[in-house]
């Protein structure tokens, strides 16, 4: 009748931390405060649906896994993150009254302690300890094996044996393991579906070779340019002599260090793109027509300055461009009429077209 009854409130475990594990959106990184809130609501909110389905086993002694999400949490979040989890949880079970609510609390505390041991007092960064809980699955039963001693204070502050404690105290600190052990990998789970999510996106949407963004992200983006973006064309002058000179991997070479100049000549905000071949796309956000030139000029002033040694090429490396406002007539059109010109017009130049009048060097 107790395993039957245990066993049902371990499920209920379980099925709150699927909830809890919905919080989970990134991987890798620190979480915003929206999400660890709405992690630690929902933590509190399982453990309290364990305890009004606890297992009364005599009058004032209640045994339930409201200390699982307690562990989760100090283990994830720092042993300061269990104990706010412990509190409501040892509110309440405190106003439920009986003998043995002093050790229950004493539990909460001792598992949120324990828990969080070699952790940061509080941190929204992820545990980086590499070996997942199920293989260090002794971890959570020496957490439990500690803290459930108060399981004999308790009984005996309810006139029970000792035999009797060690019963429940067995069987009790045992299935809290295996409750831990499967709320982590529930958890678990959700974070390597959102890595693989985050690695096919990544696949999806950059250039295998330069770490830019390829043309699938840029026909997405264009459209969604805001009224101050500008689009700025580039294409590699005589790249197909480097190729034909210095071989594949040098060009390969060039490519990828191209990508790299680009980046540090603009803004974080600003996004880069390789449409194909040694074509280069960047779109510039919330910029002023003003400056947009400059910073179009400073791009192809760092490639010529900065490419070729680099991509340990010996060969002087250029770029021409063409700049226009991202937001106007066939922008993509726009653009490449524009690098058109600057080639025509000698290579190494931005030739831009801002609205006002015909194609100028920049």
């Amino acid at each position: 009748m107790l395993l039957n009854a245990l066993l049902i409130n371990l499920a209920l475990l379980v099925a709150g931390l699927f909830v809890v594990s919905l919080t989970y959106v990134r991987v890798r990184v620190a979480e915003g405060w929206a999400w660890v809130v709405a992690r630690y609501l929902m933590a509190v909110a399982t453990g309290f649906l364990l305890i009004v389905n606890t297992i009364p086993l005599a009058p004032g002694l209640l045994y339930d896994f409201r200390t699982v999400p307690v562990a989760l949490a100090s283990r994830r979040n720092g042993w300061v993150a269990g104990l706010l989890v412990a509190l409501p949880l040892g509110l309440y079970r405190w106003l439920l009254g009986g003998p043995g609510k002093v050790p229950a609390c004493i539990n909460l505390v001792l598992v949120a302690l324990l828990a969080g041991w070699g952790r940061p007092a509080f941190t929204r960064a992820p545990d980086t300890r590499g070996v997942p809980l199920y293989r260090r699955w002794w971890e959570a039963l020496q957490i439990f094996a500690l803290a459930n001693i108060t399981t004999f204070a308790a009984f005996t502050l309810a006139g029970k044996s000792v035999l009797e404690a060690m019963g429940v105290y067995t069987l009790y600190t045992l299935l809290s393991t295996v409750g831990m052990v499967a709320g982590h990998l529930v958890v678990q789970t959700r974070l390597s579906a959102l890595h693989s999510a985050a690695t096919l996106g990544q696949l999806a949407f950059t250039d295998g070779l330069t770490g830019a963004l390829n043309r699938r992200q840029f026909d997405l983006d264009l459209p969604q340019a805001g009224p101050a973006s500008y689009l700025l064309l580039l294409d590699l002058d005589h790249f197909k002599r480097v190729n034909d000179v210095h071989g594949h991997e040098a060009g390969d070479r060039v490519l990828a260090a191209l990508t790299g100049v680009v980046r540090r000549s603009v803004r974080p905000s600003d996004r880069v793109y390789r449409l194909g071949g040694e074509e280069f796309a960047v779109l510039l956000h919330d910029c002023q027509p003003d400056a947009a030139p400059l910073v179009a000029e400073r791009v192809r002033a760092n490639i010529q300055a900065h490419l070729a040694g680099l991509a340990q090429v010996p060969d002087s490396l250029t770029v021409s461009g063409g700049l226009v406002p991202a937001r106007g007539t066939a922008p993509l059109v726009a653009a490449d009429a524009q690098l058109y010109a600057a080639k025509a017009a000698g290579r190494n130049r931005i030739c831009s077209w801002l609205g006002a009048g015909e194609a100028i060097p920049v």
